[in-house]
């Protein structure tokens, strides 16, 4: 049975699953916390490349993206409480995936997890035209949105259960401790956090995590499943995907339009204030980088000399904070970098160099190079891994929604086209 998983924001599973999330991860969302609501912040503007704020999901299925906020009108209404959890029993079956049942009290966690965000993406300026309105997507209404996001996480829990099952890979003994030995660390952490989780502490986490309309077992299970999924992974494709091929890390760098570069950046701003510097120290920063272009461009024939010599000058005089951890230079994908650096990359062969080009940090000199299977590659998410375990990550999530494809999933009663302003109120 075929089942979509298109999502209005990235699944909030593709980072659980090849993370790992700890017995104690719970996802909410609070009128004041901003963080479950939005990517990974861009990086601080001195670690180069500077990254812009748009999101990219390139280890889950293809996502819609959400409007800009700053181009939006003030939000006709906001959700407000309705039923809620009340509605029906927590353990009501809502649906079975292959002979798996998933509950009211998992649905509704989801359905309030994306709920909140839709509050949340109010708060902030965005439209919300009722329930259904369509603010995040033409096709789907907006409770069709929220429905759709709900399901598509319970499938794919389902979905690395199917695999594992498969694949003959389970949970051992070491395993449960690991879950049981989360709980009491998330417990403490809930309390004084000593070190010394007490009955008492385990009391508070428990009445905490049924206002999150939330159990032990659902905790673990979800917690469970994501170590399932990290031992999946190592199996089919290696540890931080050692078994994936040169040609298929490769393939997944040109499908994503992936390009890699090293630069050397001279900058026009304070570090400490971001505060412009003078037209004469800019001036300065401009003849500097002309000398080093010269410099280089003198071997520019010569793509091993190019190279030797592009490090070296790199490490002298760089000014990107991020060079230490990045000597390999960087590998990223489209509308990750800000455009000047981008598309100056994109208009160089390889071993190609620029002239120097201004962004609004600074000159850059700019080295592309080939793709390297074994090179960092970051997102604008912020997840760094190399180039081939994030390809094993992309085809392990292709892999589970194939398998979400070919599931039998059976919906009770409504519960697929469940009337959410009247569980959540308008």
């Amino acid at each position: 049975m075929r089942k979509s998983i298109t999502v209005f924001l990235c699944l909030c599973l593709a980072a659980a699953l090849l993370t790992g999330c700890g017995a104690g991860s719970i996802r909410e969302y609070d009128p004041g916390d901003t963080a479950e609501a939005t990517a990974t912040p861009a990086p601080d503007p001195t670690d180069a490349p500077e990254a812009t704020d748009a999101p990219e999901a390139t280890d889950a299925p293809e996502a819609t993206d959400a409007p800009d906020a700053t181009a939006t009108p003030e939000p006709t209404a906001t959700p407000k409480p309705g039923l809620g959890y009340a509605a029906y029993d927590p353990d009501d079956v809502v649906l079975t995936y292959d002979g798996k049942e998933a509950t009211w009290r998992e649905y509704y966690y989801w359905l309030s997890y994306f709920t909140g965000y839709v509050k949340y993406m109010a708060a902030m300026g965005m439209p919300f035209n009722g329930w259904d309105g369509h603010d995040f997507d033409e096709e789907l209404d907006n409770a069709a949105m929220v429905r759709t996001n709900a399901a598509a996480e319970i499938f794919s829990y389902r979905a690395v259960e199917t695999l594992a099952e498969r694949e003959g890979v389970a949970l051992d003994e070491q395993d449960r401790q690991t879950l049981a030995d989360s709980y009491e660390q998330a417990a403490d952490n809930y309390g004084d956090g000593d070190g010394d989780c007490t009955d008492q502490e385990l009391d508070a986490y428990a009445e905490y995590l049924d206002g999150q309309f939330m159990t032990r077992d659902m905790l673990d299970y979800l917690s469970g499943v994501s170590l399932l999924s990290s031992k999946l992974t190592e199996k089919l494709y290696g540890a931080d995907g050692a078994d994936v091929s040169d040609d298929d890390a490769l393939a997944f760098a040109e499908q994503k339009g992936l390009m890699r570069c090293k630069h050397i950046l001279l900058m026009t701003i304070d570090p400490e204030t971001n505060e412009a510097l003078s037209d004469e120290e800019k001036a300065e920063k401009k003849a500097q980088a002309d000398e080093l272009y010269d410099q280089l461009a003198a071997v520019q024939d010569d793509p091993e000399a190019l190279e030797a010599l592009f490090d070296e000058l790199m490490q002298e005089h760089s000014e990107d904070s991020g060079l230490a951890a990045n000597p390999d230079g960087y590998t990223f994908g489209s509308g990750v970098m800000v455009p000047v650096f981008e598309d100056t990359t994109a208009d160089l062969a390889e071993y190609g160099l620029s002239e120097p080009v201004e962004s609004d940090y600074g000159y850059h000199i700019i080295l592309r190079l080939p793709v390297d299977p074994d090179g960092a590659y970051t997102d604008s998410s912020g997840s760094t891994a190399s180039l081939r375990a994030s390809a094993g990550s992309y085809q392990f999530f292709q892999l589970l929604d194939q398998v979400t494809t070919d599931a039998d999933i059976a919906w009770q009663d409504d519960f697929e086209t469940i009337d959410i302003e009247e569980i959540f109120g308008e």
